[in-house]
């Protein structure tokens, strides 16, 4: 089979559609945790989006290799407004909205050359990231994905050149799907939004629990003890989730913690679950 058969090309082309649709998705659901799904749809013919917003991405497998995501603004400023409110932000502009588009296109990107690396067995760089007003044109091969979150559903094109495909061309298997990655030279200000949302910050030295006529009787000079040794270190708590546990130290004659070890992902979980529990347990 040749690089010019019809059935070598469908199978290229099934393969750049397949890390699309896996980088797309974990891109999304990695910012908003909306549930969404992308799929590959049959055939390239789909209606032109409304006020598409192009993103255009070199890569490093073959000169000339470029991918475009083209997205329509009823995606792009959805994903955007629900993004960003779910941050905390109300008044969120157009050009807010492209810039949160920006940053899961350029993750998206990463994840392809992510993919493409673990298939070919040879580092590929996703270069060069921008959106672009132009466009890949109606002669370039391409898919159409279809994206649902179960209530809605919106589809987007993806077109790649020739260089692209050919450096695709690598031992086929059904691509996992890749970590979403933001490239450094993509300037995107979506992080810079988030990074100015204030979360509360605590530190819990110990815990206890006391009976109402013990509460009672509490007064100057009472000790209360609680269920942590001295030695242990304290937990460094951020909305509600322990994310590090440290040593208290004195800094300018405040209290402040020595970080000594970082809690792990799972652990962090496991604290929010258990801290949301103990809330509806009250509420009930």
């Amino acid at each position: 089979m040749t690089p010019s058969d019809p059935s070598h090309n469908a199978a290229v082309g099934t393969r750049i559609a397949g890390y699309c649709c896996a980088s797309l998705g974990s891109a999304m659901n990695g910012l908003t945790n909306a549930g969404f799904q992308v799929t590959s749809l049959s055939g390239t013919e789909s209606e032109r989006p409304q006020t598409p917003l192009i993103w255009k991405q070199s890569f490093s497998s073959a000169e000339g290799a470029v991918l475009w995501l083209i997205a329509g603004k009823d995606l792009w400023e959805s994903v955007g407004e629900m993004i960003l409110g779910g941050a905390g932000i109300d008044s969120v502009t157009e050009e807010d909205c492209r810039s949160t588009w920006h940053e899961i296109a350029a993750q998206t990107m990463g994840g392809v050359a992510q993919a493409l690396t673990a298939d070919l067995g040879r580092d590929i760089q996703a270069l060069g990231g921008e959106e672009d007003g132009e466009g890949p044109g109606d002669s370039l091969s391409g898919a159409v994905l279809e994206i649902t979150d179960g209530t809605q559903i919106w589809r987007v094109r993806i077109a790649w050149t020739p260089q692209f495909a050919q450096g695709s061309a690598g031992t086929a298997h059904k691509p996992e799907a890749p970590v979403a990655v933001a490239r450094e030279t993509v300037k995107s200000r979506t992080l810079d939004l988030l990074l100015d949302v204030a979360l509360p910050v605590s530190v819990s030295f110990g815990r206890t629990s006391l009976q109402i006529r013990e509460v009672l009787k509490l007064n100057t000079g009472s000790v209360v003890e609680l269920d942590r040794l001295v030695s242990e270190p304290v937990e460094v708590i951020v909305n509600n989730c322990v994310i590090a546990r440290g040593e208290v130290v004195v800094v300018d004659g405040n209290y402040g913690v020595r970080v000594i070890q970082l809690a792990s992902r799972e652990d962090r979980l496991r604290s929010g679950i258990s801290e949301a529990n103990a809330r509806l347990g009250t509420a009930r």
